[in-house]
């Protein structure tokens, strides 16, 4: 959900503790991974994926991701499996 852009909806509950347990699934787990290994970058949820794509960029949510940064964890992650 955080990468959707429900992130900070999420932050303000926790910090209101208007909730009482958070339950996850490591299902962006990868963009947790690529975040360790290389820049990541702020960027907006309205920003156009096709033109970033021509620059070699993607959008996750407000998150800007290089391709390079995908190819990192092919090679970091392909070896394991």
């Amino acid at each position: 959900m955080a990468s959707c852009g429900m992130r900070e909806y999420i932050r303000y509950l926790c910090q209101h503790k208007m909730i009482d347990a958070i339950c996850t699934t490591t299902g962006g787990i990868e963009e947790d991974i690529m975040k360790c290994m290389a820049p990541c970058y702020i960027g907006d949820f309205n920003l156009d994926g096709a033109t970033l794509r021509e620059r070699g960029l993607n959008r996750i949510g407000n998150l800007i991701v290089p391709n390079k940064n995908y190819a990192l964890l092919e090679k970091w992650f392909l070896p394991i499996v």
